[in-house]
This record gives C-alpha cells, structure tokens and sequence, in this order.
C-alpha cells in the first residue's frame, strides 16, 4: 500500500515513520526546504540552540515513548527548578510556586505575598469564601479570575503566562479550553483555589517539561534517519496543491488554505507570527540567574515589547556547561506587530527584563526566527471556526486523514499521539 504524507513537521514525520513501519511505501512531501517544522536550530558562536520548540510537556507519555523508540532516552533531560517570574509595568517579581495558569493554589502560597503584595493576598484569602457561584456563568479565564480574585491576580499573575504562552489576553482564553471542567469543579470544592491545588495534587510527580540534551533539533533529525532507514521517501521544496493528485492513502498536517483549498472554502484560523530573537551574552552577571529561568510580560508593560524571556543557560545545565562560565543563552519572543526588534533593542529589552546592566560589546552573537505560530485553540473567537473544521475533516474520503498543530492542537504531546492516531 502507498501513503503520501502531506508537511514535513514532527506530526509529518510521525505519521509517516508509523505507516512505514506498518509496511507501507511512503512518500513524504515537504513544501519548505527543510523538515522539522516548529522545531528548528541556530548557531549562536560555538553552540547550537533550539530557535524553536525547546522542550515537550510529559502529559501522556507519548513523546517520551517516541523518543524511547528512537534511541534518545537517555538525553532525556529537566530543567533547573528555579521557577520563572513575572514583568508588569517595569516590575520583575517571582510567580508564586504551585499554581495553574498563574492561578494561586491558596492564600499560603510560596512566594505570593511578594508577587502581588497584601492587597492580592488578602483577595486570594477571601475567595475562599466566596459563594461558589461566583464566576460560574464566565465563559473566559480572564472573567473567572476577575470575579473570584480581582485584577490585582489577573494583571500580574494570569496575564502573563496567557500572553506569554498562548499570545491571548486573559479575556480571549475560554476557560473549559485549559481548565476543563473547573467550573463544575469549583461548585463541589467551594472555591477556584481548591480546584487548583486538587489540580496539582493530582498532577504527576516531577517536572511537567522535559527536553533532549543537545536540543529538540535532534528529535528532527532522528526521525529523518529512521524515516530514511524505513525507505520513507522525503522530498523538500515541493508544494501541494491538489489532494487528488496525491497517491494511495493521504495524512494531510498542513491547514487548509487558498492555495490548498482541500477542505474547501473553510479556512484555519490565521496564524500567530512570533519572531524569537536569541542572544549570546558575556554577563557574568547571570551566572547568579537573577530571574530564574526566565519571565513572562503581562499587558501594559511600556518599558519593552517583548512578550517573554527565557534565560536558556539557566534553564539547561547541558548548554550551560557547553557555553561556559560567563557566557549565557536568552532567547526573547516579540509579537510580530511593527518594525522588527534590533539586535539593540533585543539587548535593552534584555537588561530591563534581567535587572542588569548590558552594553554592546557584551553582545557576541545573535540569531533569530519568524514563526507562523498556530492559531491558539483556547481563543473565544476560534470556536466556532475550529468546529466547522473539524465537521469538515469528519466529512472527507475515508482514505483521507488530517493532523498537524491547526487542528491538534499546539505542543507535542498533543501533536504526536494525533498523529500516531492518524496513520494508525
């Protein structure tokens, strides 16, 4: 039997290694010059880094049994527990420890008295008493939050991670999208905070992240060698327009658009442009890791433009050591919304986010990439597009599969057991 595989990205790559070893001939068709997708890798000096997706969340166990299959469990690394922070309004505080989505767990939280003062804690103490009613009709995370906590929580502790990780505001996130279930959860616990530590309690022991030593380019490149040692069939730089054209059984990862109109005149929702800019940095500063493993800005921060901040070389004890003492890995993550950030800005944006003072000569190489980030699917206004996607894909010839991040989902621990699904 054949299968033409349509986008070469890790659901891509799944797919076809998974029909390959079902025996299929398979022919996997890649429009860009290179496979990998979201994932990708720079050279910064000496090193190389992740310009793209650094690490996969261990929800599941499907990432960790691909990666098993591929003979990398043994680079299976964590990062360094210290916890990231957050930026609002030209302040940098540390995110309170055992919360959900920024949400505090209760008023005794570590680290919340610090982040949001005695205002904010005083409105966490109180939501314990809350009638569990309250915010029970909300549709959004952000008239959830608003309504047990006020904003004091929302701008400085929720804002930042549903910008930082989602590019939506809290107001445009539905909450049964992230929290599932929380609002029938919160009627039987009596609170939001309740169903956050009850949330965690049940979460599995450990880091919620993990990543390959060396970086997650690597997973790329040995699904390629396997791909290849299956016979799979790879070829770049070919762009598909016509479904009927292609052969055997079709795995489509790419959304549908005017140039493939597969699924006729619906439309995925337009992606999210991200331009990531990573620097390398002589600070010997950061060897104290003064923000962690990095920040997260919350709207209505003027003092820069970035969105977030993670500090590489803190986060990873294998880039650390490979970079040495003094030199240090940031990686910054801009809206794609004017002109593009400058190596100078970058740095400024830099120093303001890490509390310490950075000049150009401490610049010794940068990168950067422009990403077509998915269309969050917890946004309010990607609803009713998603589900008309999906009754569409519901609708096409048996012998024609969909899967990839538009309509799976971001991250890959929902991307590789959907495509697993799909070619199985």
């Amino acid at each position: 039997m054949t299968t033409t595989v349509v986008g070469a990205g890790i659901a891509g790559l799944v797919a076809a290694r998974r029909r390959a070893l079902g025996g299929d001939r398979v022919r996997l068709l890649e429009a860009t010059a290179a496979p990998g997708g979201m994932i990708g890798a720079a050279q910064l000096g000496d090193l190389t880094i992740d310009i793209g997706a650094e690490a996969f969340a261990v929800r599941g166990g499907a990432v960790a049994r691909l990666v098993d299959e591929l003979g990398l469990a043994g680079d299976v690394v964590t990062p360094r527990p210290l916890g990231s922070w957050g930026f609002h309004n030209g302040e940098a505080y540390a995110q309170p420890k055992g919360g959900l989505l920024g949400i505090p767990p209760g008023p005794d939280a570590e680290g919340l008295a610090a982040a949001v003062g005695p205002d904010g804690g005083e409105a966490v103490r109180r939501e314990a008493k809350l009638d569990p009613e309250v915010g029970a009709d909300a549709t959004s995370l952000g008239a959830l939050v608003r309504a047990r906590f006020g904003t004091r929580i929302l701008d400085r502790l929720v804002a930042p991670v549903t910008r930082g990780v989602y590019s939506l505001d809290p107001d445009d996130v539905r909450v049964d999208a992230l929290l599932p279930d929380v609002l029938e959860r919160m009627r039987a616990a009596g609170s939001l905070a309740a169903v956050i530590r009850e949330r965690r309690a049940g979460a599995t022991p450990g880091a919620l992240v993990e990543s390959i030593r060396g970086g997650m380019h690597r997973l790329v490149a040995a699904l390629v060698v396997d791909c290849e040692r299956l016979g799979v069939e790879l070829e770049t730089g070919v762009r598909v327009t016509d479904l009927e054209a292609l052969e055997g059984d079709v795995i489509v990862t790419v959304p549908p658009s005017a140039a493939f109109p597969y699924l006729g005149d619906a439309a995925a929702p337009a992606p999210v442009p991200t331009e990531v800019v990573a620097l390398l940095l002589d600070a010997p500063a950061l060897d104290a890791r003064p923000r962690g493993t990095g920040l997260l800005v919350a709207p209505g921060s003027p003092q820069v433009r970035v969105k977030a901040l993670t500090h590489v070389t803190a986060k990873w004890e294998w880039l650390d050591a490979a970079a040495r003492e003094g030199r240090h890995v940031v990686r910054l993550s801009y809206p794609v919304d004017g002109a593009a950030p400058t190596d100078s800005t970058a740095l400024a944006d830099a120093a303001t986010l890490l509390g310490i003072e950075l000049d150009a000569a401490q610049l010794l190489d940068s990168a950067r990439h422009t990403w077509q980030m998915p269309a969050p699917p917890a946004g309010l206004d990607g609803a009713a597009a998603r589900a008309e996607l999906e009754r569409r894909v519901s609708a096409l010839p048996p012998h024609v599969r969909c899967t990839g991040t538009w309509i799976a989902g971001t991250g890959l621990a929902s991307v590789v057991p959907a495509a697993e699904r799909a070619a199985g």
